[in-house]
This record gives structure tokens, sequence and C-alpha cells, in this order.
């Protein structure tokens, strides 16, 4: 213990204090294995962002020109469930890494003290008060506090990579939902189109029956195709019905609350961009940055379990107001100072085992990494190469429909001058209504192509999202 004049009380154990902080400060040794994060393959060939036909930063779905999609998009990124989920964790993640910034810092607690003693031989008793400020500070020797701090706040980021990542997904989801809606909705009107043009067919073939100017095999025939016309509403309206369902659900309603989808389908999609990759597609796509930051804050765990059966210094300090007597304890005061220095001896190898676990996780971490790398490659390069064939395969399918409807226009005079049966004029009839419903399967599958093409390349979801919150390393 020491005294000192009340000139002091607070100047002198205040430097004393900060002084051994100071010393140690800057100490850190430790630092994460060097080790370069995967980058594009030297066989993938790259086009840089504003060489592509169309902006990355701007929400893609702008693209389309479609308010209805803008709204169900804002409103899902706002309201889905998986969102909120990723956010809630953001926040957990960055409070965390919040509180572990605390580790660096010196603890300060305010004691007091009371305490009674008695002898044996008398019945005298001493009475001790004490009150004052306590701190108490553990030196970063070797670098593993710093390295504590350094992986929480990784792994924050990590999080928040986390929720741009899942509002990438979530407007992609919604807008293949409103297209398949739109496509079903859009099948729904041109079978019942169908149903009634061959209801009329059936209705004239019954007429000319009667007169004997066709035969019961034609009627048969007629009443079969309207039958089965009938058949395929049931399932369209029931699909309809999921896919509403299915966007109430994205976009945190319940589900049999009033939508209405009324827009349809964009006629024409913007240029494809040219062939290649943009040059910082792992900095687009929030995933890939995730499992870099976690890839990251591995290696700083792996270096702080290194160095944890290395001693610790701790610091620790007392300015007390003492007295035996209530009204003097404001007269008198104490400093203490002590430091602490404590090494590991034995454990069994448990540091030692919890070291290699550490790094096991760092090689678990990269080949995650690695393999996020390259399906982000594979997916756009996948989307490029579907969505070129698909475009070719459209205008291969639009032929064929403006041949079927020319081949129907003949059957029909044909068979109107009598020259042909009626089953040519029926079959080219049915097979244009199934190249009609085939077009605009495969014109809703090229624009799904283009959302997953979209989706592939990222963008900033940063400024799409939610910003990170205040506490927030």
């Amino acid at each position: 213990m020491a005294r000192f004049w009340p000139g002091n009380r607070t100047t002198v154990p205040a430097a004393l204090f900060l002084a051994a902080v100071l010393m140690f400060q800057g100490c850190s040794m430790v630092t994460p294995d060097s080790r370069t994060l995967e980058t594009l393959p030297a066989s993938v060939h790259t086009e840089s962002p504003e060489r592509l036909n169309f902006s990355l930063a701007s929400p893609w779905w702008e693209q389309f020109n479609n308010q209805e999609l803008n709204q169900l998009i804002t409103r899902a990124l706002t309201h889905n469930f998986t969102i909120r989920e990723a956010r809630a964790r953001l926040d957990q993640a960055a409070s965390l890494a919040a509180a572990k910034k605390a580790d660096a810092l010196p603890l300060i607690t305010l004691e007091t003290r009371y305490n009674r003693s008695q002898t044996d031989q008398d019945t005298t008793s001493f009475n001790t008060y004490s009150l004052g400020p306590a701190a108490s500070y553990e030196v970063d020797l070797w670098g593993r506090i710093n390295a504590g701090v350094t992986s929480s706040s990784l792994a924050a980021r990590a999080s928040a990579s986390d929720l741009e990542t899942a509002a990438m997904t979530i407007a992609a989801e919604v807008a293949r939902t409103w297209v398949d809606l739109i496509t079903a909705r859009e099948q729904l009107a041109r079978v019942k189109k169908q149903l009634e043009v061959h209801t009329t067919v059936r209705d004239l073939l019954e007429l000319r029956f009667e007169k004997s100017m066709s035969s019961a095999l034609d009627v048969l025939q007629q009443r079969e195709v309207v039958a089965q016309t009938q058949a395929k509403i049931p399932p369209l309206e029931n699909r309809i019905q999921q896919l509403k369902a299915s966007v109430h659900l994205l976009l945190g309603q319940t589900p049999g609350t009033g939508l209405t989808i009324t827009g349809d389908l964009p006629e024409t999609l913007p240029e494809l961009p040219h062939n290649g990759l943009p040059a910082n597609l792992l900095v687009l796509r929030p995933d890939v940055r995730a499992q870099g930051q976690r890839l990251m804050a591995a290696d700083w765990d792996a270096a702080a379990a290194r160095i944890y059966r290395l001693p610790d210094l701790v610091l620790t300090g007392n300015f007390l107001f003492q007295d035996n007597a209530l009204d003097l304890l404001l007269d008198n005061w104490i400093l203490t100072l002590g430091a602490r220095l404590a090494g590991l001896v034995f454990d069994g190898g448990q540091k030692k085992a919890l070291s290699r676990q550490a790094a096991a996780v760092v090689q678990e971490r990269l080949a995650t990494y690695e393999k996020v790398v390259h399906t982000a490659i594979a997916e756009v390069e996948t989307s490029m190469a579907a969505e070129k064939h698909q475009a070719e395969h459209i205008l291969l399918l639009t032929a064929q429909l403006e041949t079927a409807r020319q081949a129907l226009a003949e059957a029909r005079r044909r068979y109107i001058k009598g020259l042909d049966p009626f089953i040519p004029f029926l079959t080219e009839q049915l097979n244009v209504q199934e190249l009609e419903i085939r077009l605009l399967e495969q014109t809703a599958l090229l624009i799904k192509n283009r959302i997953t093409l979209y989706r592939a390349l990222g963008g900033d979801w940063q400024a799409i999202v939610s910003p990170v919150p205040k506490e927030m390393p």
C-alpha cells in the first residue's frame, strides 16, 4: 500500500495506471496466415461492368419497366420473413461484435466494502469501511484480444452480406413467381378461348350431322376435344391459387388476402450482355463476400488459438477511501496497483487440440469459399448460355407456329370444300393450339432465365436493403 497527499488524490493514481496500460499497447504479435482469396480463373473471359449492356448498380427488376413488379419486390424486401430473420441475425452479430470490442478496454467498477472483526479474548470489535473505483486490464501482449475483435467484426460483416444474399434471392423468387402467375393466368385465358372455339365447332358438327353432312365419328371426336379442353381448366385454376399463395408468403402476407396481378409479360428484354463475366463479379456477389469474410474470421480465430497457451498479463488497480469510522471515510484513501502474469503449465493437450480444430475450420471455410466462387461463375455462364439458346429456340418455335397456322388455314379450306375429311382439320387445329401454349411457356422461361442471370450477377444490394446497424464495427 502507498499513501498520497490530498493534492494527488486523482492525478497520480490515474497517471500511473494509464502509463502501465500504454506501456504494453502495440505489443500485438499475432496475425492470420497469409492467404490469397480465390480469384477468377484465368480461363474465364471478363468484361468490365461499364461494358455490359445494363447497369449492375441499379435494381435489375427496373429493367422490365413494370410498376407492378417493382411494387411487389419493394414490399418483399421489407416484409419477407426470411429477410426479417436475416436482418435480426445481423443485429445480433453487430451487437456481439460491439460487445467484443470491450475486451480491449479496461474494466472499471465501483467497490464498497464493510468488514467487522472481533478478537476471542475480549469483546472489542473493529469496523472497516471502504469505497472507491477498481480497474482491471488485460494487456494484449500477443494480439489475442485484437484477433478476437477482428474476427467478430468480420463475422458481423458476413451477416450483413447474408442479408444482402437473402434480398438477392427473394427478389429473384418474387419475379419468377410473378412471371409464373401471369403465365398461368394467360394459359387459363387461352384454354377458355379454345373451349369456346371447340364448343362452337362441336355445335356446327352436330348440326351438320343432323343434315347428314358429317359423320357420327366427326361429332364424337369433337366432343372428345371439348372434354379434354374442359379438363385443362381445374389444374390451371389450382396452379393460379398456389402461385398467389406463394406470392403472399414472399410478401410476408397471410394467404387469402387481396392480391390482384394485372400485369403482362414483358414483350422485349434488354440486350443480352456480351459474352463474358464482369471482372468484379466476386465483389458484386454478396454470398461470395460473406464466405470470404467468414474465411478471414476463421483465420483470425486460428491465429488467436495458436498463441492461447502463452502467458497473459492482467493489470489491476484500486483507489479506495478507507477508514475504521464511517464519518472519517473520505479523509483517508489507499492506492493499490498489481499485475498478474499467468501462463499455462499443463492442460493435457487441450489448447493444442483446440488450435488444430481452429486450423481445420479454416480449411473448411476455404473449401466453402472456393465452392461458392466457382458456383457463382458457373451460374453466370450457365444463365448466359441458357438465355442464348432459349432465344434461338423461341425463334424456331415461332416459325413452326406460323407454318402450323398456314397448314390449319389450308386444312379448313379443304374440309369446307369437301376435299378432305374432318380429321386433318382437327389435327392441325389442335397442333396450333398446343404450339401457342408452348410458345407462351417458352417465352416465360426466357424471361425467368434473364431473372436468373440478373441474380447471378449480384449487384449493389447494400444500397437496396436496410443500412448496417450503428453497432457495426
